[in-house]
């Protein structure tokens, strides 16, 4: 966990200071930021600032947890971010490009303690935790990868949501549903290639879900209604529409699952999910775009993003396939082989996906980014990491009981 800590403050001091030139000093007092509030207040931004600290806040509590209890590792969690986000505003008083607010503070520290109190749920030395990993029992294997399965379909249910802005606001409503109505008036006008996207993605996340379960029978109609609610949802959030192409590749892959409910063997399952998951986001990435332009390759990492309310959409649509990708291959791999598959498998995404970004340079209205290939290697490595860590620990109590029996 601490290695993840550094990493999501690494990131927070990326994405806080982005980029990085500019720098002027305009006369203010260091802190005086502590006394501007935004005149208009972005209900996107806002999220997205609870969003952005949340992480940190999930796993420094549950490191800080390891030596002490639940509600001081979050006090302490806590005041880590706020100490972060006051330090990261003051220093954006001399970037012209970005403004310090008290709000952006105030949602810092709120999504920093939002993230640190999920952590509740995830241990038993709490009520709620104790609750919930007690109803997890029940539906889910024992393990860490089960989880990992749960991080990934969240991971996707956030990429088809997001800015995470929900209204019911009447004009929203018409706009959401305006490509549905559209495109059955059109169907003509039927974008194959991406309902074929939404059907290998959905397929995949089904067959996921049916390895994480203990039953895979009875979870079949949990999913299917989990799939429906993601959709109808889009409705609801800002900037969102329901498409037919969704509609359609949901209705698919629903035919493809329907074989699957009763698990063939783990290798003939994970390879599955490795080749529809692989298969949707190659066909997401060489898809052309109605546009004569072409752009060309960008190096900068994470600056295509930054100044978009849909960056956060770019960053999950790219990071979950990947997420899910590494699920499929641990739940496959032997624990002998598993530092082996992950580092073969991690340079062969790197290969792979730098030339299908660098490919996007020719290709109508896409853009090639090192971002992608960024957050492909990081989507990748995480479930590793946190599945080595599992067996790490496992290796060092039996060593430990192992030498407990030879010292009787």
């Amino acid at each position: 966990m601490p290695f993840l800590v550094l990493i999501f403050i690494a990131l927070i001091v990326y994405g806080s200071l982005f980029p990085f030139s500019g720098w002027t000093n305009s006369g203010v007092s260091l802190f005086s930021f502590l006394g501007s509030w935004p005149t208009v207040l972005e209900k996107a931004d806002l999220i997205q600032n609870v969003l952005a600290y949340a992480p940190l806040g999930l796993f420094a509590v549950i490191w800080l947890m390891k030596s002490m209890r639940f509600w001081p590792a979050l006090m302490l969690a806590t005041l880590m971010g706020g100490v972060l986000s006051f330090i990261m505003e003051s220093i954006q008083q001399f970037l012209p490009s970005r403004m310090a607010s008290t709000s952006d503070l105030a949602m810092n520290l709120l999504g920093t303690f939002t993230g640190g109190l999920a952590a509740a749920f995830l241990t038993q030395k709490t009520f709620s935790g104790a609750r919930f990993l007690d109803l997890r029992n029940r539906w889910l294997h024992p393990g860490i990868l089960p989880n990992i399965g749960l991080i990934t379909l969240a991971l996707w249910m956030l990429s088809q949501t997001s800015p995470l802005v929900p209204t019911f606001d009447i004009a929203q409503l018409r706009y959401g549903l305006s490509l549905l109505f559209h495109s059955l008036q059109t169907p003509e006008n039927l974008i194959f290639h991406q309902a074929l996207t939404y059907a290998f993605y959905i397929t995949g996340l089904g067959l996921l879900t049916l390895t994480i379960a203990q039953n895979s029978k009875a979870i079949f109609t949990p999913f299917l209604l989990f799939i429906a609610s993601v959709l109808m949802l889009k409705i609801l959030v800002t900037g969102r529409q329901l498409s037919l192409e969704a509609l359609l590749g949901a209705v698919l892959a629903v035919f493809f699952l329907l074989p699957f409910r009763v698990l063939p063997k783990k290798e003939i399952i994970g390879t599955t999910g490795i080749i529809l998951i692989s298969a949707g986001f190659t066909l997401s990435e060489i898809a052309a775009v109605p546009e004569l332009r072409t752009y060309e390759f960008n190096w900068i990492p994470f600056g295509g993003q930054m100044d978009s309310l849909n960056g956060l959409q770019n960053i999950l649509d790219i990071f979950w396939p990947f997420f899910a990708l590494s699920y499929f291959a641990c739940y496959i791999t032997p624990s002998y082989r598993r530092l082996e598959v992950a580092v073969f498998g991690g340079i062969t995404i790197l290969i792979t996906l730098f030339g299908l970004e660098w490919f996007q340079q020719y290709l109508p209205g896409r853009y090639g980014d090192i971002t992608q290939v960024l957050l492909g290697i990081a989507g990748w490595i995480i479930p590793w990491y946190l599945d080595a860590t599992e067996y790490a620990r496992k290796d060092f109590y039996a060593s430990r009981g192992e030498a407990r029996r030879t010292l009787k």
